[in-house]
C-alpha cells in the first residue's frame, strides 16, 4: 500500500495527499494521474544542474528556472515568471509543478494562486526544510524591499510528493536548516522529537543517512503541521504556534541578508525567544544550552554584532503583529505555549542583550 498522509481541509472540502516515495522515478507515475493541457515545471538553476536528467524525463511542455537563492522571492522575479507564462499563452488547465526548496515553493505557489486566478499545483520539495515545513499548509509569498513574506496568499496544492532521496545532494548547512524546523516542532507540538537530543547534537548528516530514522522525523514533523493547519488553515490564531522562533529569527535573517539558511536563523530565533520565555514565564533555560551546542558543533557564528534597535525595527513588520504591537509565541514549558503575547520594546532590548552575550561569548 502506498504511504501517504492526508491534509483534510473541511472549509474547502479538499483532501490533499502528502505522498511518500522511495525512488525519484516514481514521481512520473503521480504526474501521469492528472489531466492537463500543459505541464509547466518550475525549479531553480542549482536543482536543475543536480537533477537535469530526471526533470527532463518528466517531459515538461515548458520548463522555467529561477536563479538560486532568496533573491528569487522578489516582485521582479514573480513578474518575470508571469510574463513568461503569458508569452507562452499557458491556460488555466495547465499543471504547475514546483521542484525545489522553500524559495521555489513559495514563489511558484504565489504564481499558481494568481495566474489566471488559479492554476493547479504540485509541490515536490527537495530540501529537508521544505519537506517538513514550507511545502505544507498552502502559504505562498514573496519578499518586498527588506521585509520577508509581506506579499502572499494561502493556496493549497493538489498533491505534495516527499522523496528523501533528494536529501542525498544537500550540503550540511541545508540539513541543519531543516533540523531547526524539526526541533521547533519538538519544543511546541511533539515532545517525543526531543527524545533524540543527543543524536541532534552529534553529526546531523548521520541522522539523515539513516533512511528509516530520517523518514520517521519527517513524518512526525509533517503530522505536527497537518494537525495545526487542519484546525486553522488561514492563521487566525492557533497556526501561529508554527512561528515559534520566527519573529526574532526572521528579523536576524533580514538584518544579516540571509547569511545562513532559513532554519539556522530559526534556531537562533528560538534561543532569543526562549530567553524571553524565561524572563516572563520562567521557562527552563537548559533548553537553550541544547541549541547552543548544536550551533557550536556545526561552527555556526553570526558574522558580526547586530544593532538591537534595527532588529526591533524589523520585528515591527512581522506578519503576526496587530496595531503595531509586537506579538510572539512564547513557551511556559516544552509543548506548553502562549500565542500572541504582546512584548514591549524595553523587554526586547534586554532580551537581545542577553542573547548577544550568549551567541557572541
Amino acid at each position: 500500500m502506498e504511504d501517504r498522509i492526508y491534509l483534510n481541509l473541511k472549509r474547502e472540502e479538499k483532501n490533499i495527499p502528502i505522498v511518500f516515495i522511495e525512488r525519484i522515478e516514481e514521481i512520473r507515475e503521480h504526474l501521469a494521474s492528472f489531466n492537463y493541457t500543459d505541464l509547466v515545471i518550475f525549479s531553480d538553476k542549482l536543482v536543475y544542474r543536480l537533477y537535469k536528467d530526471f526533470i527532463e524525463s518528466l517531459k515538461p511542455t515548458y520548463l522555467y528556472l529561477f536563479d538560486e537563492g532568496e533573491e528569487s522571492k522578489s516582485i521582479e522575479s514573480y513578474l518575470k515568471a508571469i510574463d513568461y507564462l503569458l508569452e507562452k499563452n499557458i491556460d488555466r488547465k495547465a499543471l504547475f509543478v514546483a521542484i525545489g526548496g522553500g524559495v521555489v515553493g513559495d514563489v511558484v505557489g504565489f504564481v499558481a494562486s494568481t495566474y489566471k486566478r488559479g492554476v493547479r499545483l504540485i509541490h515536490i520539495p527537495t530540501t529537508l526544510l521544505s519537506m517538513v515545513d514550507s511545502s505544507i499548509g498552502g502559504k505562498t509569498g514573496i519578499n518586498y524591499k527588506s521585509y520577508k513574506n509581506q506579499i502572499g496568499t494561502f493556496y493549497q496544492p493538489e498533491m505534495i510528493i516527499i522523496c528523501p532521496k533528494f536529501l542525498e545532494t544537500l550540503p550540511k548547512s541545508e540539513i541543519l536548516s531543516g533540523l531547526g524546523e524539526i526541533i521547533k516542532y519538538g519544543f511546541t507540538l511533539d515532545r517525543s522529537i526531543l527524545g533524540m537530543k543527543e543524536r541532534f547534537e552529534k553529526d546531523v548528516f548521520d541522522i539523515f543517512h539513516d533512511r528509516m530514522l530520517a523518514m520517521q522525523l519527517i513524518k512526525k514533523s509533517i503530522n505536527c503541521k497537518v494537525k495545526i493547519v487542519e484546525k486553522d488553515e488561514k492563521e487566525s490564531l492557533l497556526r501561529e504556534v508554527l512561528n515559534f522562533g520566527h519573529t526574532v529569527g526572521h528579523a536576524l535573517e533580514t538584518y544579516y541578508n540571509y547569511y545562513f539558511s532559513h532554519g539556522i536563523f530559526i534556531i537562533l530565533g528560538m534561543i532569543a525567544e526562549m530567553i524571553l520565555s524565561n524572563m516572563i514565564f520562567n521557562f527552563d533555560l537548559s533548553n537553550v544550552d541544547f541549541l547552543i551546542r548544536i550551533l557550536e558543533k556545526n561552527n555556526i557564528k553570526l558574522p558580526q554584532k547586530f544593532d538591537k534597535n534595527q532588529i526591533i525595527s524589523i520585528m515591527k513588520h512581522d506578519k503576526k503583529n496587530i496595531n503595531a504591537s509586537i506579538r510572539m509565541v512564547l513557551l511556559k514549558d516544552v509543548c506548553d505555549y502562549v500565542l500572541g503575547y504582546e512584548v514591549n520594546e524595553d523587554i526586547l532590548y534586554e532580551v537581545l542583550g542577553r542573547f548577544e552575550k550568549i551567541v557572541f561569548s
